[in-house]
């Protein structure tokens, strides 16, 4: 429901706070206070177009926000445009002068749509007003459903008609795919059978890399390792010779002295180790060969790793895995044929399924509208429309969530005139006693929290003011009603009572809004029976009719 208003700069109402409760809240004032400018704040929470001429003289701005319980109806749309709400829900508009409004929602910048989108579950506006849910048929099914209690049904409905519609969509996307799949299943074995007859090895590539440099260097190491061999034992002044005469000569020393026989023995070691590097050296240099066949051979294999990495992917095992994928691509493409079979046996199955349900659907409405209908002009003619002719009227349309059905509410309101739909009725106050009808046969039902009436007492007194008055009571214990009006036999039945008045200070003129007491609404009451002129008779009648309807 709808728990605060906050006004700023809007027409007369430069810093007005409203703090809304349940039940029925009525507002009064005498004409050209601003009462409609209330429901005009409430309008730009709900979408409706903010131009200039609002914003208050002498003001650079106006500003709206709207403070609301959230209910399960919204929370779905709030997560789905990515806005968090827990318990509260804030909207707020704001205009400055000579640029574009802007919408919040819990302080988030937000589209109109998705503001009507919102508002639209929290509050019904009814007057004139283009966004009152009366004035859109899809929801005329939806109240027909409320009445016949359809609410299981559609949950079965729902279930059965999502499972159909995701059948469709596979069943369309394989057969989309079927229509790519010959060039697909070409491609695909094109790159398997390239990859096959490549035949990598793992860590190929950094192998042939290695045997590549060798090859490209084998004149090189050749010439370093002769100079080595020549240096080291092939010469006369070869360092090997050099080192062999030594160790004769220590070992001469040695006989002599044997504390050098460690060292002897050592210089034996070396001259050993560097014997056996000679033999490793010359086995190394007998073994270095250059091949141009295989140096082209090696570059061939490398060019077609190399193309086959920048085509597939960045290493030879990327390109394994890459085959391996292919492959059962390749293998569900091929049996895609079964699947689309398998599947359009569950769609024709399921498609049984959801239009015999949609069937069922749609002779529960049909047999309740009979019903409907009577219950719809029972409570008009308590509303003084007597003459009026209600009917709902039900045509096949193409297969939806909902069903089958389209339903829009015909209403002739004079006698003579042919029904009309009720979208086209221009009557704000019409609308609003058909609404009102309509709220009472749902009451209980109807889920949206709130409803704002502001005309429903328009060219109405009397015994039928009563009927509106006792309807909006009744109404009320389950909705959060907020109505305007000038009728003391309507505003005698408040659960809450808010007076509208302007006052004038200085050369500024703003509106007032006061939540009445007990004494300060009796007040009210007998002003609206009798005028600015209030008597002793007046406040009477005034408390009298007041404690009849809190009776009620």
């Amino acid at each position: 429901m709808l728990r605060r208003l906050q006004v700023n700069n809007f027409a007369l109402m430069a810093d007005l706070e409203i703090t809304f409760e349940a039940g029925l809240t009525i507002i009064t004032g005498e004409t050209g206070s601003g009462k409609s400018m209330i429901v005009e704040a409430i309008g730009t929470l709900c979408g409706d177009r903010m131009e200039d001429i609002i914003i208050r003289s002498s003001r650079d701005f106006a500003e709206v926000t709207g403070v609301f319980d959230v209910n399960s109806e919204i929370k779905p749309i709030l997560n789905e445009a990515g806005i968090e709400g827990d318990d509260d829900l804030i909207i707020r508009r704001r205009l400055e002068k000579g640029k574009r409004q802007i919408a919040y929602v819990n302080d988030r910048v937000a589209s109109l749509s998705l503001l009507k989108q919102v508002s639209r579950n929290l509050i019904d506006l009814i007057g004139q007003h283009e966004n009152q849910s009366l004035f859109f048929p899809q929801n005329h099914l939806a109240l027909l459903d409320a009445f016949c209690e359809n609410n299981r049904l559609l949950k079965i409905f729902a279930g059965e008609y999502t499972h159909y519609r995701q059948l469709q969509q596979t069943y369309e996307r394989l057969i989309e795919s079927a229509r790519q799949k010959n060039e697909k299943i070409d491609f695909l074995k094109y790159q398997i059978d390239e990859i096959i007859k490549a035949d990598l090895q793992e860590n190929e590539d950094e192998r042939l890399e290695q045997e590549k440099e060798l090859l490209l260097s084998s004149e090189k190491r050749a010439s370093l390792s002769d100079q080595i061999i020549s240096e080291m034992y092939d010469r006369e002044d070869a360092a090997l010779e050099k080192l062999a005469r030594s160790y004769r000569l220590i070992n001469e020393l040695a006989d002599l002295d044997p504390s050098l026989v460690k060292t002897a023995e050592q210089l034996q070691n070396i001259v050993t180790l560097i014997d056996e590097s000679h033999r490793d050296l010359t086995h190394y240099r007998d073994k270095i060969e250059f091949s141009q066949d295989r140096l082209d051979a090696v570059m061939d294999r490398l060019d077609l790793i190399d193309r086959l990495k920048k085509k597939y992917s960045r290493s030879i095992n990327d390109i394994k895995k890459h085959f391996d994928e292919i492959k059962i691509e390749l293998a569900t493409i091929e049996e895609r044929d079964e699947k689309i079979a398998a599947i359009k046996v569950e769609i024709d199955s399921a498609s049984r399924q959801v239009e015999s349900r949609a069937k069922e659907l749609s002779k529960h409405r049909t047999d309740a509208v009979p019903s409907f209908n009577k219950n719809v002009l029972r409570i008009l003619k308590q509303l003084g429309m007597e003459k009026a002719e209600f009917k709902v009227h039900i045509e096949e349309g193409e297969l939806s969530e909902n069903g089958k059905d389209l339903a829009e509410f015909y209403i002739s309101t004079n006698p003579g005139e042919p029904l009309k739909p009720l979208r086209k009725i221009a009557s704000g106050g019409e609308v609003s006693r058909i609404t009102l009808a309509l709220k009472t046969i749902l009451s209980g039902i109807d889920r949206i929290p709130t409803v704002v009436f502001d005309e429903v007492d328009t060219g109405i007194g009397g015994r039928i003011a009563e009927a509106v008055g006792d309807l909006l009571g009744q109404v009320s214990k389950h909705h959060q009603i907020i109505c305007i009006t000038h009728l003391p036999q309507i505003s005698a039945y408040a659960d809450n009572h808010m007076l509208v008045t302007k006052e004038i200070k200085g050369k500024e003129t703003f509106t007032r809004v006061t939540k009445l007491d007990k004494k300060a609404r009796q007040q009210e009451v007998a002003r609206m029976l009798g005028g600015k002129k209030i008597t002793q008779t007046t406040l009477t009648h005034a408390e009298e009719i007041i404690r009849e309807k809190t009776k009620k």
